[in-house]
């Protein structure tokens, strides 16, 4: 399987942290997504508190081996200032479910909250 990147954006002057996921998702690009993302964070977490709105739209649901990783980089997260996080995520049961799951064994369940659109998890994220 030919390996799609993650895209991550930082939204420097929202302090926000955008991802969108590919729609096959391999280890391989996680591992890059996690390296780009842990920078990412690391300057952000320089200026204080900060929000990230993740794009699961491209999937119905995550492979397997996916939700435990990204529950640690949540737990980490969280500990660099991560103040809230929007999860945005196509139509699938499955990957609600999985979402609910990541979101409770990170720790963040009080600050994540999932959209159907882009739009409103953007305007959770910045009162408009």
């Amino acid at each position: 399987m030919k390996s799609e990147p993650f895209s991550v954006v930082v939204h420097a002057e929202r302090r926000i942290l955008e991802v969108r996921y590919p729609t096959r998702p391999t280890m391989e690009a996680f591992g890059a997504y996690e390296a780009e993302v842990r920078r990412a964070i690391e300057g952000l977490a320089k200026g204080g508190e900060w929000d990230c709105l993740v794009d699961q739209t491209a999937l119905k649901a995550l492979p397997p081996e996916f939700p435990p990783l990204i529950a640690k980089l949540n737990t980490w997260a969280r500990g660099k200032g991560m103040r809230r996080t929007a999860r945005v995520l196509s139509d699938s049961a499955i990957g609600e479910l999985q979402t609910v799951r990541i979101l409770k064994d990170a720790g963040v369940k009080d600050i994540g909250s999932a959209f159907k659109d882009r739009d409103s998890g953007w305007a959770w994220l910045t009162g408009k």
